[in-house]
C-alpha cells in the first residue's frame, strides 16, 4: 500500500522527535498496516494506551502477522467484525481470550455494511451466508463496495437493479473493476464519476 510504504520512508529518515509528531499525526489505521508489515517501527507502550477506546483499528490484521502485538490490544474496544475476521485467520488467538466464545455467533448482530466488509476481507465465509437475506438487506452502496474487492460474488447479484442507470457508486466499483462496465451507461455518469474513471480507468471511455 502506497501510504504504509510513504510512512515507512518518513520513520526510515526521521529524528526521535519527528518519529514522536508522525506517531501523533499519522493516523492509528496506517500504523497498524505499517507495523503489521514492519514490526520494528512499534511505538512506546503509550502509544497503545492511547488507543484503549478506538473501535476502528484493523487488529485482526495485525495480530495475524504479528501476535506479539497482542499484549497491547483492549479486547473490549475490538470490534465485532474484527473479533470475526481474526477467529479465522488467528483462531488460536481468538480461542485463547475467547474460549467459550464462537466467531459466527457475532454475525447476527453485524450491520449490512459490515457483512459487506466481512465478505470482502474474508471470502471464504461465503459457505455460510444466506444471499437471499444479503440481497433482501444489501443496499446498491454495500453491493458494489464488496464487487470492488471481489468481483466472483457477482453471481449473486442482479444487476437488472442499477443496469443502465446512474448510481453515486459506479465509480466506487469501475475503479477497481473496470470489466463491470458493461453494466453502466457511462453517458449517465455524474461529473465528478467521470472524472475520477478518466484519471484511473480510461480504457473504459474507448470502448
Amino acid at each position: 500500500m502506497k501510504i504504509v510504504e510513504e510512512l515507512k520512508a518518513k520513520l526510515e529518515n526521521a529524528s526521535a522527535e519527528e518519529i514522536k509528531i508522525l506517531e501523533q499525526s499519522e493516523d492509528p489505521i496506517y500504523w497498524f498496516l505499517l507495523l503489521a508489515e514492519y514490526p520494528e517501527f512499534a511505538p512506546d507502550n503509550s502509544w497503545w494506551f492511547a488507543l484503549c477506546n478506538r473501535c476502528d483499528l484493523p487488529w485482526s490484521q495485525l495480530l495475524t502477522k504479528q501476535p506479539q502485538f497482542e499484549k497491547y490490544c483492549h479486547w473490549e474496544s475490538v470490534s465485532r467484525l474484527e473479533l470475526m475476521i481474526l477467529a479465522y485467520r488467528a483462531p488460536e488467538i481468538f480461542q485463547r481470550m475467547f474460549p467459550q466464545g464462537r466467531a459466527h455467533d457475532l454475525y447476527a448482530f453485524l450491520t449490512s455494511l459490515e457483512k459487506s466488509c466481512l465478505l470482502s476481507q474474508l471470502p471464504e465465509y461465503a459457505e455460510f451466508i444466506d444471499w437471499d437475506e444479503i440481497n433482501a438487506k444489501f443496499s446498491i452502496g454495500n453491493w458494489f463496495s464488496l464487487l470492488s474487492f471481489q468481483p466472483q460474488f457477482e453471481i449473486y447479484f442482479d444487476w437488472s437493479k442499477v443496469e443502465k442507470q446512474p448510481n453515486h457508486y459506479w465509480d466506487m466499483l469501475l475503479k477497481k473493476q473496470p470489466q463491470f462496465a458493461i453494466h453502466c451507461d457511462l453517458e449517465q455518469l455524474y461529473p465528478n464519476q467521470h472524472r475520477k474513471l478518466m484519471k484511473h480507468q480510461p480504457e473504459i471511455f474507448e470502448r
